[in-house]
């Protein structure tokens, strides 16, 4: 177990570009939201709902039962828990005596938790009671045998494990005591934030300071600071960094946390019947299944929030037009990522339009540029890699900074990995991950242009246009879409039984929007669920190992999806790339 501390990686953080940070530490921030907030109700977690002042109590508690169990300035303290009462106790707790949070997202299997623990050496662990299987590998013992220097097994619930103690029995022993003094400075380490994997093997884990993060949390909310005053009601993972920074925000102005523990449509439906929220942050595809839930009932949404914040993949068009219509509300999209935090944002007074085709502008002291593949400056409106600078980004990877390097230019520029545009008028425009890129035979497209197009097909479903292997051409596109049903009335369709997608209708579909025959999916996969990380996102590596897997083994795909003989549909294909490469068609394989 070694300490985390500032001088351990960078003396600047990778992005420090001259320009002074806001001087924040999380504790003085929660210090200043329980001296204005008092007795006002500031977290509601089911039927379990603290005030300002009950909360510093238990912050308090918990903050000197951590050092009692060993924790010091700059130790990890993991956090491998659901949106909840504790999770956010917890990392004030941890925050207010100088240790660094590593939250631990819900959806990783037990080895990969067990794979982030080794890597950071935490001084303390909290987790779900279903981690304590005797002899499972997060078993009290388990930990304790694999992790020197572990001081505190934490588990929620009521019933202690072996080798554990409950949250609440920490709580009650030292409720009442005060926390030793420590000094914690802006420039501290506080969290330790994995990415959430989808495009690398392993997590990075990205690390961030009390100034760095917060001053971008507060900037990033600016425009929406009088709907975070109200109540907040999270939908997303609070261990991932826009689920985390709407907790930050709402501690900036002092509003209530309504917490849902999982993506449940009908709890979401209900807690926002019941709270009336004046904000709601969700991903895309939670939003997806709020707006069909609602159309299904006649009584209506039931509320109406004042905002709806969205961020974590690309947001089709009809999304967009479908949340404004069916919960009346204003819709901002933000663009960010685990080592930037909030990067860009749309504004409440943007047109639709505007939030519909771009991802807003950069936030404040902020940068963006687009290169293309030489390094060089791509014209407005082409897309190319997107680049971020802010003095309020990661201050580097944990123990790697040679990685840290390779993505972080001297003058602090971060290659984000995102293919953007900007335009003339400055707002970014998405284009989805450099990962999303489908190679036909030489011939590259982005994923994401055909996802969005099928995104307004009437009745089509929570979908995916990934890359399946090809002897000739290298890849093929496919579309993987979901067996539930879908669609609106407003769509003037009914919903569609399950699995009756087909090919040929998104074919002449696609056809009709003038897309290139390489760019249009050659099968069709139906399955009940797309995978996602538990970020919300669509787990696209998950997807293309199965495709991989189930290439040239057709009962490996579920019985009664649409498949057809692609072999005609390629030749096709491979006759359009080899033309373009001016190659014969025998040719274009090699080139692939």
């Amino acid at each position: 177990m070694v300490p985390v501390h500032a001088h351990d990686y960078v003396t600047d953080p990778p992005g420090a570009t001259g320009r002074a940070l806001d001087g924040l530490t999380l504790p003085r921030v929660f210090a200043e939201a329980v001296r204005h907030g008092g007795d006002a109700v500031a977290l509601v977690d089911g039927e379990y709902a603290l005030t300002w002042n009950a909360w510093r109590t238990a912050v308090d508690a918990l903050a000197r039962g951590l050092q009692e169990a060993g924790v010091v300035p700059g130790d990890v303290v993991a956090l491998h828990l659901p949106n909840s009462w504790e999770y956010l106790t917890l990392h004030l707790a941890a925050a207010s005596v100088g240790a660094v949070t590593m939250p631990v997202h819900q959806g990783n299997a037990a080895a990969d938790v067990r794979s982030l623990l080794e890597r950071v050496g935490p001084a303390a662990v909290v987790l779900p009671p279903r981690t304590q299987e005797s002899g499972g590998p997060l078993s009290g013992p388990a930990l304790r045998e694999a992790l020197p220097g572990l001081g505190a097994v934490l588990v929620t619930g009521d019933v202690a494990g072996e080798g554990t103690e409950t949250v609440t029995e920490m709580l009650e022993r030292w409720s009442g005591r005060d926390p030793l003094p420590v000094e914690v400075c802006p420039d501290s380490p506080f969290l330790l934030l994995p990415s959430s994997g989808t495009t690398s093997a392993r997590p990075k884990i990205c690390l961030h300071s009390h100034e760095g993060l917060l001053t971008n949390s507060r900037a990033a909310t600016e425009d929406t600071a009088e709907a975070f005053a109200g109540t907040l009601l999270t939908a997303c993972p609070l261990t991932h960094c826009f689920g985390l920074q709407s907790a930050y925000s709402a501690l900036f102005r002092g509003g209530c946390q309504v917490l849902l523990p999982g993506w449940d449509v009908d709890r979401f439906l209900e807690l926002a019947r019941r709270e009336r929220p004046s904000v709601v942050v969700a991903v895309p595809a939670q939003l997806h299944d709020v707006v069909s839930r609602v159309r299904e009932d006649a009584a209506g949404p039931g509320f109406r929030p004042g905002r709806v914040l969205t961020a974590g993949a690309a947001l089709p068009p009809a999304l967009v037009r479908e949340v404004r219509e069916t919960l009346d509300t204003t819709l901002v999209v933000v663009w960010g990522m685990s080592e930037a935090g909030n990067g860009t944002s749309s504004l409440s007074a943007d047109a639709p339009e505007v939030v519909s085709r771009s991802v807003g502008r950069p936030t404040r002291d902020a940068e963006t540029r687009v290169l293309d593949e030489d390094g060089a400056p791509c014209p407005p409106g082409v897309p190319g890699e997107l680049y971020y600078r802010s003095p309020s980004m990661f201050r580097g990877y944990f123990g790697e900074p040679e990685l840290t390097r390779s993505v972080v230019s001297e003058d602090g520029w971060l290659r984000t990995g995102d293919l953007a545009s900007i335009g003339e008028d400055g707002l970014v425009v998405f284009h989805g991950r450099s990962a999303e890129l489908i190679n036909v035979g030489g011939r590259k497209f982005n994923a994401v242009e055909i996802q969005a197009l099928l995104a307004e097909l009437p009745g089509i479903g929570p979908l995916a246009v990934c890359a399946a292997p090809d002897p000739r051409l290298g890849e093929y596109p496919v579309l993987v879409v979901t067996e539930r049903p879908s669609g609106a009335p407003s769509d003037g369709v009914a919903p569609r039984p399950r699995g009756t997608v087909g090919l040929d209708e998104v074919t002449a579909f696609l056809r009709g929007q003038g897309i290139a025959e390489y760019k249009i999916p050659l099968e069709l996969v139906a399955l009940p669920e797309l995978p996602r990380t538990p970020a919300g996102k669509i787990n696209r590596r998950a997807l293309e190992r199965y495709l991989a897997e189930a290439a040239g083994r057709p009962a490996a795909v579920p019985a009664g999806t649409p498949r057809p003989g692609p072999r005609a549909a390629l030749e096709l294909v491979v006759a359009t790339v080899a033309e373009v490469l001016a190659a014969a068609p025998g040719e274009a394989g090699a080139r692939a």
